[in-house]
């Protein structure tokens, strides 16, 4: 039994039960979820925490066993956890339901029909955490701009992915009450791949620009 609450439904899904919000009429994100727990559902998606209230009742839908998905509006993983401190989510709430942040980024992409190479400066490389060594060829890549891409030298985009588990580690530092930044630095140290460090792939794998990537990352 799957349900969602989103404002606005973008797409219809067979077999998903979907709701849309409407604030106007008291039917928000909290009401949808109150009247879905009713409903003895599998797995319930929120489109976005917005205020307490919603991410009280999410939480209090996972501690009684329901896998939730939603969104919230943060700068990268780690301050997802923050954020919801921010809230009025207690640490140990966090702690005992979250499981997993993802951060999503869109970066422009190199348009094919006149991507051409160039040898990056040193300031370039640096600014990004690139060594020559890791380049292939020693380039690096960039649109000259023509008739498909409207001369912006880009077409379509791609996504930059921040993937933070919230392993023993982490529920440490959550508990004991680090920042965004400390906490950043405890699961960087488990491994965890960075927007920027996603960024950097794409660079040199010649997909978008170091312009792109330090945009948004």
């Amino acid at each position: 039994n799957i349900m969602t609450a989103e404002d606005p439904v973008e797409y219809e899904i067979s077999g998903v039960s979907q709701t849309q919000v409407q604030e106007k009429i008291g039917l928000t994100f909290a009401h949808c979820l109150r009247t879905m727990l009713r409903q003895d559902p599998d797995i319930i998606m929120v489109g976005e925490i917005r205020d307490q209230d919603t991410a009280r009742i999410a939480i209090q839908a996972a501690l009684t066993g329901h896998l939730v998905l939603s969104t919230l509006h943060t700068n990268d993983a780690p301050s997802a956890v923050t954020r919801l401190i921010d809230m009025g989510i207690e640490p140990y709430l966090i702690t005992s339901t979250v499981r997993a942040v993802i951060a999503q980024r869109l970066v422009r992409v190199i348009c094919p029909h006149c991507k051409t190479t160039y040898k990056p400066p040193a300031g370039e490389l640096k600014d990004l955490g690139i060594t020559p060594a890791q380049l292939k060829k020693g380039v690096l890549y960039k649109g000259a701009g023509c008739d498909q891409c409207v001369g912006t030298g880009y077409q379509g985009r791609n996504g930059l992915y921040e993937f933070m588990e919230v392993d023993n580690l982490v529920q440490r530092a959550i508990l004991q009450g680090k920042d965004a930044e400390q906490i950043r630095e405890v699961a960087d140290a488990q491994g965890m791949i960075t927007l920027l460090e996603y960024g950097r792939r794409k660079v040199i794998d010649g997909l978008t620009t170091p312009e792109e990537v330090l945009r948004v990352s």
